[in-house]
């Protein structure tokens, strides 16, 4: 429940992972001891068993690959054709790169107004779809690593798009299925950074009472089996969760103006990408005439 105050949430329902987690709600399943020199972050992988097919990786990624893809996200992805202003008002600056140099990331930078960016197929958020010649290049590095994080519970990606997700602290994500892509036999795999969100997932209608789950930064979800056809959303993101990453970035960058200024937006936002595979040899543009509507409006 939420008081007036936002302020005033009540967390007590809410899988939290961080640290010895002892309650039934998850299940660990494999610690990656690889993942990590030190044994309190090593990755550990859970399932929950209130949702068939769900995985939460927890430290999946380090401080520095943390680093790493938060600047892609920043300075790369987010320069990218398809973002939720190129939609509104055609081609973009360089926000990032202007935020750096003005040393600014508050409301009223261009940067702070981007909330998503689109790689490899782009999504059409109207029609709910995807558009065979309307993509550009999916990141190799980024489709090399949703296939290895997939790898450890066991499935496989082939990563041809993904929307990266740009939060700021009073930003959310309504509930909503991931079924627009043309084949829904593989995973979605999601990387988180910055303030942890509360992530919600239910059922294949909305008549299941949802689970929450804190999802940190360096976390990663994975929506396979019966779950990748879930309702799940974000409705809250929780500022000054990010305090280690954070003081991390500023000891380890001094005299680095965007190394800063990104430890500055991660601070009270949340960077989000979620990686998925569109076409196989059975469902793909020649096969399909596939819409996301019939199911998504049941």
């Amino acid at each position: 429940g939420k008081d007036k105050k936002r302020g005033k949430t009540d967390f007590s329902n809410v899988i939290d992972l961080a640290g010895e987690y002892s309650g039934d709600r998850a299940k660990l399943v494999n610690t990656d001891p690889a993942s990590s020199h030190e044994e309190s972050d090593c990755c550990k992988i859970w399932k929950i068993p209130e949702v068939e097919g769900l995985f939460v990786l927890t430290n999946a990624l380090d401080k520095k690959e943390q680093v790493f893809w938060a600047k892609k996200a920043v300075s790369e992805f987010s320069k990218c054709a398809h973002t939720n202003l190129t939609n509104l008002y055609g081609p973009q600056p360089d926000h990032w790169a202007d935020s750096v140099k003005c040393k600014n990331i508050g409301k009223d930078s261009g940067f702070y107004k981007l909330r998503w960016a689109s790689l490899g197929f782009h999504y059409d958020w109207t029609k709910r779809l995807y558009h065979k010649n309307e993509k550009s290049d999916f990141p190799d590095e980024l489709a090399q690593k949703a296939n290895s994080l997939a790898k450890k519970v066991g499935l496989c990606i082939d990563s041809e798009a993904a929307i990266v997700n740009f939060y700021p602290f009073d930003g959310s994500m309504g509930g909503h299925i991931d079924d627009a892509e043309l084949t829904l036999d593989y995973p979605i795999v999601s990387m988180s950074i910055g303030c942890a969100a509360v992530f919600l997932i239910g059922g294949k209608t909305k008549d299941k009472d949802p689970t929450a789950i804190f999802v940190r930064s360096g976390d990663v979800v994975i929506m396979g089996g019966h779950s990748r056809l879930c309702y799940h959303g974000v409705p809250r993101i929780v500022k000054g969760t990010c305090t280690e990453l954070v003081d991390w970035i500023k000891d380890t960058s001094v005299g680095s103006e965007d190394n800063q200024l990104l430890a500055q937006y991660l601070e009270a936002s949340r960077i989000n990408m979620n990686i998925r595979q569109v076409v196989d040899s059975k469902n793909n543009f020649e096969s399909s005439q596939k819409s996301a509507y019939p199911r998504a409006n049941k």
